[in-house]
């Protein structure tokens, strides 16, 4: 049996298992067992160092003992021999009771890079956003492809688009101290909730597992800081039968960097793998381009992104742009989310289809 049918057979089954997940998220924006950083700061013999760490955990100001402060400081692994596999660091914050604590960058904690921020294997964090946009607006549908299908039905321009991601790590230190190995889910679904003559049908579910090796990095770049390289292997399909089966496989590599805790720059490129069989999505690098860059910047309590796809070929100047907002909804951990797309891919069955969307909801775990 081929994989990629084997894989759409898996993952055909459950599109509504995602709105479990994204209440959950709701509740509870990332995932993480309670007391894995508090293990982590066990390994500090120094006492004094020991409850800083304990106290930047929770969230505390740390302690003042004496009349001079304690200086801010980085452990590295190579003088904490003990430390165990998977963390990286250690940043202890300065202690002066007037100097807030030294956050951990938006990298740092996403992917385990301090020990504060280390939740140890087989823990769900964010990946990339988790969101619900109730209301959801394609002015440029994909009548065609519907048309197509059996019991096809009137495309409603409005509809429920909603995304859950998460990553776990499955194998700290693989080769060295520096670098782990994660696994990472995305799911983006299309739902004519609306419809209410066809019960609301899930137009699109695309799916997209991938094996991610990160390798922890730290050097100066134009004033940002590279933070993490990556290579993976993606999958990505719809689960769908013909003809509107779509998928394809990738080999993908990243760059992310940060500056501080409120501006964040990622940079991904792919190159698609041969398909064993026939080819759901002839050409698809041409319209969903070679790589993507992503920028991410916080002012205040409110969140801006730029998405920009597409491939180094002006002659046929084909991708996409993505703008995100976000913004506080009061004492709620969810934000309110308004998100714009124009171009190929808004999902996988509209690759080769200019979409143009908006859509407003709210973002349950963000970039920052």
């Amino acid at each position: 049996m081929d994989i990629n049918h084997a894989i759409k057979r898996c993952l055909r089954q459950a599109p509504l298992v995602s709105i479990y997940l994204l209440s959950y998220l709701a509740g509870t924006p990332v995932w993480a067992a309670d007391n894995q950083p508090l293990v982590s700061c066990t390994v500090l013999d120094d006492e004094q160092k020991r409850l800083i760490c304990y106290d930047t955990v929770a969230g505390r100001a740390a302690p003042v003992t004496g009349d001079q402060p304690v200086e801010s400081e980085v452990i590295d692994n190579t003088s904490l021999p003990n430390l165990p596999a998977g963390i990286a660091s250690l940043v202890l914050p300065e202690t002066a009771e007037d100097t807030p604590v030294v956050k951990p960058s938006l990298l740092a904690k996403r992917w385990y890079l301090l020990a504060q921020t280390d939740r140890g294997p087989f823990v769900l964090t964010s990946h990339r956003p988790s969101y619900v946009l109730p209301v959801s607006y394609n002015s440029r549908p994909n009548d065609e492809v519907i048309a197509a299908e059996p019991g096809a039905y009137d495309f409603n321009n409005t509809e429920i688009k909603f995304q859950i991601s998460f990553k776990a790590k499955i194998w700290p230190s693989l080769l060295s101290k520096y670098d782990d190995l994660w696994f990472g889910y995305t799911q983006l679904s299309f739902w004519q909730a609306y419809k209410s003559d066809q019960s609301g049908p899930f137009r699109e579910t695309n799916y997209e597992p991938e094996l991610i090796y990160a390798w922890r990095t730290n050097y100066p770049l134009f004033g940002l800081r590279g933070r993490v390289a990556t290579i993976g292997i993606n999958h990505q399909s719809n689960g769908r039968s013909d003809p509107s089966s779509r998928s394809w496989n990738r080999i993908t590599a990243g760059l992310f960097f940060d500056r501080g805790e409120n501006f964040a720059v990622t940079v991904r490129a792919w190159q698609r793998l041969p398909e064993a069989g026939e080819d759901d999505n002839p050409h698809i690098e041409r319209y969903l381009g070679r790589g993507e860059l992503s920028t991410h910047y916080r002012y205040g309590k409110e969140t801006f992104s730029v998405m920009l796809r597409g491939q180094p070929n002006l002659e046929e100047p084909r991708g996409a742009i993505q703008l995100d907002w976000t913004h506080p909804l009061g004492k709620s951990p969810m934000q309110g989310y308004v998100q714009y797309f124009a171009g190929y891919g808004d999902g996988l069955i509209d690759y080769d289809h200019v979409s143009n969307r908006l859509g407003v909801g709210i973002m349950l775990t963000d970039w920052i």
